[in-house]
């Protein structure tokens, strides 16, 4: 029985977790010139392929700050830092865009004239500035636009691709991955990973399972570790985490992208549901040697002993923590009935403690809502549906995005009540007078 690993970047405490340069083997997320976003695994001695936009070298970014954009000089991956291409702050204008008709008939260059000119620049005749200007003065209205509308037309030439040449393809900007930025890099393009959870909607989870440091959180997560990333980030490596999963090994893969140190790492357990129930031997077909007979092992046979025992001790271990109990919130992301997982998990959640639970779909919830209500376990039980819209904020252009995501799931809170004087534990109120 073996159990999968999520190797730390350090093994430092969680003091230089924030660390203000890029390090070997850490997990970056770079922003192309195409808006996109690519993630890597920096691993020395490598480069790194950007497609169209080239190649660097890994150890180049080794030592270098996050947040700078970094320009691949030649064609051996060598990189410096770019120079800064951020547009200027926008002053604020009482222009508008009333009499503004743009029309085919605004521009008074013909596709022929403009054709020629691109032609021009693939030849290195012209620069891809002085065509952007000539389309510029051609333009009949453009002196009317506001300063934001000329700012977005030129950006928006700019970005065709018949004006991209090497300075701007072979640009990126390594970012340190954050919570939230994992949270929308998975929902942009591979949500079913995660359960099609939005980060405004983690953001609630953690917020009603009460999530803070020296605390003990018993996790249901079938969202690939976004959440037991979450709650792990939030608690900073000070707590306990119990993460029950499907099959011999879980499928924490979210968790690799956050860099997380050793002692976070630590703070995390996890334990097969076929473990949970306490019938289930550790490990069946598994005995523990004596001193005599490990020595009498050969180096095979050796390796695979210690193997199997370091995986018994930490199925061990979990199962220890688990029916200790006395767990401060449970908090579940499963496409498993809700129902059951409670029956299973709810004689371990201490009294007056949130029970918090995530769903994609209404219907999944609602069954289980109905239950809770009836229930003398639960209180103050709660069905919400997430819901986020976006704003661009700028002087006098304040106004909703035009496109948002249609939906970012729905979740079911509750507190756990003792509803027997027997069920409170040593711990409570009583055992501290």
């Amino acid at each position: 029985m073996e159990t999968a690993t999520v190797p730390a970047i350090t093994t430092e405490d969680d003091i230089t977790e924030d660390f203000p340069h890029i390090k070997a083997n850490q997990c970056l997320f770079l922003q192309l010139p195409s808006g996109n976003v690519k993630q890597i695994n920096l691993k020395p001695d490598t480069k790194i392929s950007l497609g169209k936009f080239g190649t660097f070298k890994a150890n180049a970014l080794i030592g270098q700050p996050f947040g700078l954009t970094y320009q691949i000089i030649n064609n051996q991956g060598d990189i410096k830092p770019a120079r800064n291409m951020a547009l200027e702050d926008i002053e604020e204008t009482e222009a508008d865009n009333r009499e503004i008709f743009d029309t085919k008939d605004a521009q008074k260059l013909t596709f022929e004239e403009i054709e020629k000119m691109k032609q021009d620049i693939s030849d290195g005749t012209e620069k891809e500035s002085e065509l952007i200007q000539k389309m510029i003065q051609s333009h009949s209205s453009f002196d009317k636009k506001t300063e934001f509308s000329k700012a977005k037309y030129v950006q928006r030439k700019k970005k065709k691709k018949v004006f991209i040449r090497a300075l701007f393809s072979k640009q990126f900007t390594p970012t340190r991955p954050t919570l939230y930025s994992v949270a929308e890099y998975f929902f942009e393009r591979n949500p079913e990973k995660i359960g099609y959870m939005r980060v405004d909607t983690l953001a609630q989870v953690l917020n009603l399972a009460n999530i803070h440091a020296e605390a003990k959180y018993l996790v249901v997560d079938d969202t690939q570790g976004l959440v037991l990333s979450a709650v792990a980030e939030r608690m900073g490596g000070y707590g306990k985490i119990l993460g029950i999963h499907d099959g011999l090994n879980h499928n924490y893969d979210v968790l690799r992208y956050h860099n997380f140190s050793k002692r976070t790492l630590d703070s995390i357990s996890t334990l097969p549901w076929t473990m949970v129930d306490k019938d289930e031997p550790t490990s069946e077909g598994y005995a523990e040697k004596s001193a005599e007979e490990v020595e009498a092992l050969n180096e095979r046979e050796l390796i695979n002993y210690e193997r199997r025992k370091k995986t018994v001790d930490r199925i061990q271990s979990a199962r220890d923590i688990l029916y200790e109990g006395g767990f401060d919130a449970l908090v579940i992301a499963s496409q498993y009935s809700t129902m059951s997982i409670l029956e299973n998990l709810l004689p371990y959640i201490a009294g007056s403690r949130p029970i918090v639970i995530y769903s994609a779909h209404k219907e999944f919830l609602v069954e289980a809502f109905n239950e809770m209500k009836l229930s003398n376990d639960y209180l103050n039980v709660q069905l919400t549906e997430s819901w986020l819209r976006q704003y661009q904020v700028l002087p006098g252009r304040t106004h909703p995005q035009m496109t948002t995501s249609g939906g970012g799931g729905y979740v079911l809170s509750a507190i756990r009540v003792l509803d027997e004087p027997t069920q409170v534990t040593e711990d409570g109120p009583e055992a501290k007078k």
